[in-house]
């Protein structure tokens, strides 16, 4: 099954200080080939990782995307429309275009969500329905207070 990825887990694998690391590193090892990488994403995951650990650790992301360890799914203008109309419709949660993008492509290819941003995404929904998330909000919390 492919998973879409939000910046969250990305940042948490490569950030050995983040609460997450562990979770994240390991459940991106699991998932390999099967993680889709919204292009956006990809752009957050780059400045954040620079800003809080490093060029060094950003390099080693972008080589990683660079061998084919992550799939990129790139925006349409189709898909930016409606990220756009996501972020519209739930401005009260200041969403912005990158979670607008990952809203927009699990929506059209119905991909369940591996994100650490519960409350965006549980305060939001699909055309169809609330989103399908890879981890639990509870699970996830059990995990990082291990």
């Amino acid at each position: 099954m492919k998973f879409l990825i939000d910046t969250g887990p990305l940042l948490a694998a490569v950030d050995t200080r983040d609460p997450a690391y562990e979770l994240a590193a390991r459940a991106m090892n699991r998932m390999r080939r099967n993680a889709i990488v919204p292009s956006p994403v990809l752009v957050e995951v780059d400045h954040l990782v620079r800003q809080r650990v490093g060029g060094k650790a950003a390099r080693r992301f972008l080589g990683t995307v660079e061998r084919g360890g992550h799939e990129v799914a790139y925006v349409t203008a189709g898909l930016t429309r409606r990220a756009v109309e996501f972020d519209r419709k739930y401005a009260d949660l200041n969403l912005g275009l990158v979670d607008g993008c990952v809203m927009a492509i699990a929506e059209r290819h119905d991909m369940p969500i591996f994100t650490f941003d519960f409350t965006d995404f549980r305060a939001t929904e699909s055309a169809t329905g609330p989103w399908r998330l890879a981890i639990a909000e509870d699970a996830f919390q059990r995990e990082i207070r291990r």
